[in-house]
């Protein structure tokens, strides 16, 4: 044998995979692609899954309640900032907590927000995550008022209604009194976080002064490009020299998305569990086919293969597996995830069809019908997916990684192996 020629080394590969998929570690080998594509696919489609629920909440946030950035200030030096062009959308606004009254006698408490009147205009984001479920977004009308899906419901109201605003906070200047309280519901939107439709409602900023005074500092909300920017957005308007008060996305929500990332951190870790299992399993299931083959191994060393050659043999065996279950893994994982719904949906008909079945049989009716995300209980209509390709990319190279590195830590073994003992009986 030609140490030098390593052609060898892939024909006797090939004898080995062969021998894996049909012979006596058939099972074994079995069992090892299906833990890693399991693991891959369980790991996909948790994290689709959970990137969708965090990021159509963190989207609401920044795009209708945040923005990337806020300012607080005097309305000459917001539109000084505004005018530096270093944002991709900026608006002017004003808000206050108050108690609205809608039909009923229904009261709840609302975060009322005084907004620029062609805000949908000038803020893509904001007009995307806003969506208007009823009526329009509009505003130029006198005491117009928009209203979140969950708080017009709350109050018992509709397009076209009035809700009364009985208390408020706002300056020395604020003139509340029955008779100029009314507002008149023009729409009502929906955004999918229950938050913000239980409790936002927006105004004109003309109805705004009317109603909390005319105050001296406002907010902006000020969105980036690119969210992370936030920080060289901040050091450009502090250049600038202007007297402005700023607060990033990060310090502003600290608290809910540092939950958010705390959450998904222990989901990776508890599914990147499953691969230590299947890791063990792969480095129990090479062990046992080294001590197998030491014959053939001895053989070999007999032949003038390396040692470390003949280790390569297993390391790659490690590294198929891997490739093929995370392969196998990943590809199921997209599916599952891009038509999740879908199987949510088939799974729903048919417990609802066995359901009525059994219904039909023990003659009973029931009105209810079974939901995997039932509306009663969870505050979507959809299951939303996002699918980063870091996340996967990673996802799919600890799949191999770990068969990899399990085979690499069992094929040890074949440095300690003596051709001369193994053979001196054969």
């Amino acid at each position: 044998m030609k140490k030098r020629n390593y052609r060898w080394i892939f024909f006797v590969l090939h004898r080995f995979n062969s021998a894996d998929t049909r012979g006596r570690s058939s099972i074994s080998t079995l069992f090892s692609i299906l833990g890693i594509a399991f693991g891959v696919m369980v790991l996909t489609v948790i994290l689709s899954i959970m990137n969708g629920l965090q990021m159509g909440y963190i989207d609401t946030i920044m795009q209708v309640s945040s923005g990337h950035i806020r300012l607080y200030g005097e309305k000459e030096d917001l539109t000084k900032a505004e005018n530096l062009n270093l944002h991709e959308a900026f608006f002017i606004f004003q808000e206050s907590q108050t108690l609205m009254q809608g039909n009923y006698g229904r009261q709840h408490g609302v975060l009322i927000r005084a907004v620029e009147e062609d805000i949908m205009q000038k803020d893509k984001g904001f007009c995307e995550a806003l969506k208007i479920s009823y009526g329009a977004f509009n505003i130029l009308k006198e005491d117009a008022v928009i209203l979140g899906y969950e708080l017009a419901r709350q109050l018992g109201v509709k397009v076209g209604d009035n809700v009364n605003i009985i208390a408020a906070s706002g300056s020395s200047e604020t003139s509340l009194f029955p008779e100029n309280q009314d507002l008149t519901v023009t729409g009502i939107f929906k955004t999918g976080y229950y938050e913000v439709d239980s409790s936002f409602a927006f105004i004109s900023l003309e109805s705004g002064e009317k109603l909390f005074g005319k105050e001296s500092k406002l907010y902006a909300s000020v969105k980036l490009q690119n969210q992370n920017n936030d920080a060289a957005y901040i050091s450009s308007l502090n250049a600038s020299s202007i007297n402005l008060k700023s607060e990033s996305w990060r310090s502003y929500n600290h608290a809910f998305f540092g939950a958010l990332r705390i959450e998904k951190n222990m989901m990776m870790l508890l599914v990147f569990l499953i691969f230590l299992v299947v890791s063990v399993n792969i480095y129990n299931g090479m062990r046992r086919s080294i001590y197998e083959r030491r014959e053939e191994i001895s053989v070999l060393s007999s032949l003038g293969a390396y040692s470390k050659h003949i280790q390569a043999l297993f390391i790659a065996n490690g590294f198929t597996i891997g490739l093929i279950g995370a392969s196998a893994g990943l590809l199921l994982g997209l599916l599952l995830s891009v038509q999740i719904n879908s199987i949510f949906a088939l799974i729903e008909n048919i417990v609802n069809s066995v359901l009525t079945f059994v219904f039909i049989l023990f003659q009973s009716s029931s009105d209810a019908d079974f939901a995997v995300f039932s509306p009663v209980y969870f505050y979507m209509e959809t299951v939303p997916v996002r699918i980063f390709f870091n996340e996967i990319l990673l996802i799919f190279l600890f799949g191999i990684f770990s068969s990899s590195a399990a085979a690499m830590a069992a094929s040890r073994r074949i440095l300690k192996l003596k051709p001369a003992e193994v053979l001196r009986y054969e």
